[in-house]
């Protein structure tokens, strides 16, 4: 029996060492480049360039992981915040310092409207009709609009479409009525 355990030892050891060879993990290491979730997403997107706060790479995987949660023709909007646009008075995350008039205040607005918070980050708002998101989309509070002289509420809104079941989408930047147009 003292044999047959130091034989097993012996073997589960060998195999452990292959295992740990440099020479293997950088063979493996080399297969493997893996893709990062910007270049994913390029590849799922419609030929117009990628828009630079897509290019992060944490947006990047929240988008494509809403992506498998998404039916086909299902819209959704991801929002940039602007938190300066809350700020523009003493008062603390308060848009023109009137309480109500708050990010919170948009979000719940947008759930209200049909949207579904995807992962609670209040960014990515999947939406299940057109409608929904069209109706939710022009129907912000006008609190919420561009005024000048203050800062806007978020730096940019896109609105996300899958186009097919293989994850390709097309975007849309739909700045109004949150941002002033460029």
């Amino acid at each position: 029996m003292d044999f047959f355990q130091n034989f097993l030892y012996c073997d589960y050891y060998e195999k452990f060492m292959n295992m740990l060879n440099p020479k293997r993990i950088t063979r493996i290491l080399r297969k493997r480049k893996r893709k990062t979730y910007v270049e994913k997403l390029t590849k799922k997107m419609s030929p117009l360039a990628l828009p630079i706060f897509f290019q992060n790479e944490n947006t990047a995987y929240l988008i494509i992981k809403a992506l498998k949660n998404m039916n086909v023709d299902d819209p959704a909007i991801f929002i940039q915040w602007n938190n300066n646009g809350f700020n523009d008075t003493p008062m603390a995350n308060c848009r023109n310092g009137v309480a109500g008039q708050t990010k919170v205040a948009i979000i719940n607005y947008i759930v209200g409207s049909g949207g579904v918070d995807f992962n609670s980050l209040n960014e990515l708002f999947l939406f299940r009709s057109s409608m929904a998101i069209s109706q939710s989309m022009h129907g912000f509070p006008l609190w919420t609009h561009h005024q000048a002289g203050v800062a806007d509420v978020c730096l940019s809104i896109c609105r996300i479409n899958k186009l097919s079941t293989n994850g390709q989408i097309e975007h849309e930047v739909f700045n109004y009525p949150l941002v002033q147009a460029t």
